[in-house]
């Protein structure tokens, strides 16, 4: 028995090299309202390779606007690298800001959750894992699409066996990320997501979501 965002039955199955007839899957409607996770689209600028580098201010402008309208709350902004969180961190210079790096995780994300100040975790690796329930996340932002790196040799691997599994493998991140701050169903939390290729990615890959992700995009 397990528990997981798994996405799509066929592709777990494959992925993990057993039969279907072999597992047993339930299927339960998320018990979280849509309207306490509503899913905002505001497209600053293109976060790809080639655009990145012209759309980091910008994307440092929306993510400013923000943070200054929700000036009590305590968030997460989901950079998804290294380099996006640290432009954000040097650029934007606020002291609600906790970055952290592959030594001190554990320890940024004791003081954000404990702390009483509203602080926001600036983070390049907390879509999963990460429990920020209730007053520990009242907003996040996902600042790019989650692609998986294509340097990672596991990753090439699993474009070639399978041509569904890269972009099921971002849809998994993006709602695994989303899900960070929604934790039972009386939480609430409002997303923003800013990179220009969203409405791209999410119209040709709308079947692969989860029909409750869908249905907290406004």
């Amino acid at each position: 028995m397990m528990s997981a965002t798994i996405m799509n039955r066929d592709a777990f199955c494959q992925i993990l090299g057993i039969k279907e007839e072999e597992c047993e899957f339930i299927s339960i409607p998320s018990p979280f309202p849509p309207e306490n996770r509503p899913i905002i689209f505001s497209p600053v600028a293109s976060m790809t390779m080639k655009h990145i580098d012209a759309g980091l201010p910008k994307l440092a402008e929306a993510v400013k606007a923000i943070l200054a309208g929700h000036p009590d709350d305590k968030g997460i902004i989901h950079c998804h690298s290294y380099k996006i969180a640290n432009y954000l961190k040097k650029n934007i210079r606020d002291k609600r800001l906790l970055i952290h790096d592959s030594t001190n995780r554990d320890r940024v994300l004791f003081k954000h959750t404990n702390g009483k100040q509203p602080t926001v975790l600036l983070s390049p690796s907390m879509s999963e894992g990460v429990d920020l329930k209730d007053d520990a996340s009242r907003f996040q932002i996902l600042c790019k699409v989650p692609y998986p790196y294509l340097g990672d040799k596991l990753v090439s691997k699993r474009m070639r066996k399978w041509k569904w599994w890269y972009p099921l493998q971002t849809a998994k991140t993006v709602v695994q990320s989303v899900g960070r701050s929604i934790r039972s169903s009386s939480d609430h939390a409002v997303t923003y997501i800013l990179d220009a290729n969203w409405g791209y990615f999410f119209e040709k890959n709308k079947d692969v979501f989860p029909e409750d992700f869908k249905k907290c995009i406004l």
